[in-house]
């Protein structure tokens, strides 16, 4: 979320570091000698060089379009809010200048977690407006173990990071037609007894690299129907397996005709290559009955949706050791399928193509049909995903969550 960009001098006011009165004094000194406005002050005794330096910084963060979690947020700016305080109250920093930390948060007015905040930093605060899933997307970048690993001066947040639990990231949100320039489908989670992805669109591959998600850890795949933006992309992450030498098992649980398409297709991209038996590839079918995940007490319940017409389509409910449930629709238009499927769960992550209804042949949902029906889903968060052009357009209007792709959700 861009914000307005402000001058030099009014952000040493907005943080009531330098009064207006001396910010005149300085401005009438500039027009008979002209210098930069920060240069006048430091001469003059009123702001020291670090709060020339911080504001520049700061101006620099918020007066581009950079996403929150992209920005270059200093170690020690990150240190000034411990990960539990900012997990509870979805409050990120942005920059400390002098006594004064700006902070991100969707909720500017909220006295709760400025009490919090200020009796825990002793600093000043100063709130800029930012939406909910730009935050917990920074704090998923930012307050992890991964990026601590991977960023010089963050090691501290691995002993303060909470336990995140289970974990579902959003490698691709995108329709097949890619609207938006998003990823094509694919969903990535991890608990403490496996990971593993949900559908792998024809990007996955790069994707899940872009996002720094281990390719040789994830443990298998599972997938809902037999169309391209859902499962064309496996070929390419089981060939990344191999030149990474897997010697452990990779399972694929899917109905068994996409198991039987999935198997033609591998042999169409690399023709022999998956049959040298250089790691074990598991094909688990899935149908009417839940099944286990290999090796775990995680099950998955399959739901029958309403999507191709000669083939099964399924959608899953996955019950985690954590005793957390997702459910993922795949592809489906409305039935009372949504209603079993949403039933208990934590969290729900569904299919919206369209914007309106009035596609029959499609066989999607809209989001007015799922709005109209929400209180039928008793799910405990909705999440809607795959949107087409029309449904982007106005997803800022909508009253669910929409995912992103590199949307993180700890569960």
């Amino acid at each position: 979320m861009q914000q307005r960009k402000r001058r030099f001098g009014e952000w040493l006011q907005e943080l009531q570091l330098v009064e207006s009165e001396q910010i005149e004094a300085a401005l009438r000194e500039q027009e008979m000698h002209p210098d930069y406005l920060g240069e006048i002050l430091i001469r003059r005794g009123l702001i020291a060089e670090s709060v020339r330096d911080g504001i520049l910084i700061l101006q620099k963060l918020l007066g581009t379009s950079t996403r929150l979690s992209e920005m270059e947020i200093l170690p020690e700016t990150l240190q000034a809010i411990p990960p539990r305080l900012a997990h509870a109250h979805s409050v990120f920093p942005v920059l400390q200048v002098a006594n004064c930390l700006v902070v991100a948060t969707s909720q500017p007015d909220d006295p709760v977690w400025q009490a919090a905040l200020a009796e825990r930093t002793g600093l000043k605060l100063y709130p800029v407006s930012f939406r909910a899933s730009d935050i917990e997307m920074a704090l998923a970048t930012f307050y992890t173990t991964q990026q601590a690993r991977a960023s010089t001066g963050l090691d501290w947040i691995s002993d303060q990071v909470p336990d995140p639990g289970p974990r579902l990231t959003f490698v691709g949100s995108g329709d097949a037609l890619g609207s938006g320039a998003r990823n094509q489908t694919c969903l990535h989670i991890r608990s403490k007894e496996a990971t593993f992805l949900i559908d792998c669109g024809p990007t996955s591959l790069t994707a899940l690299k872009q996002m720094d998600l281990s390719i040789d850890e994830i443990d298998g795949a599972l997938m809902t129907h037999g169309h391209g933006d859902h499962f064309a992309g496996l070929p390419f992450v089981l060939l990344q397996q191999i030149t990474q030498n897997r010697s452990r098992p990779f399972w694929i649980m899917a109905p068994q005709h996409l198991l039987d398409h999935l198997q033609a297709f591998q042999e169409m991209c690399y023709p022999g290559l998956f049959q040298l038996g250089l790691f074990e590839i598991r094909y688990l079918p899935i149908e009417d009955e839940p099944r286990p995940v290999p090796g775990t007490s995680i099950m998955v319940y399959p739901f029958a949706m309403d999507h191709m017409r000669t083939r099964l389509c399924l959608g899953y409910q996955v019950h985690l050791a954590e005793e957390k449930i997702v459910a993922y629709t795949g592809d489906t238009a409305w039935g009372e399928h949504m209603v079993n499927l949403a039933r208990d769960t934590d969290l729900l992550v569904t299919e919206c193509s369209y914007y309106e209804p009035g596609h029959p042949d499609a066989k999607h949902l809209s989001y007015q049909e799922i709005f109209e029906h929400r209180d039928l889903l008793k799910t405990k968060r909705l999440i809607l995903t795959h949107m087409g052009e029309d449904m982007l357009a106005r997803a800022s209007e909508t009253a669910f969550d929409t995912a992103f792709d590199g949307l993180v959700i700890d569960l």
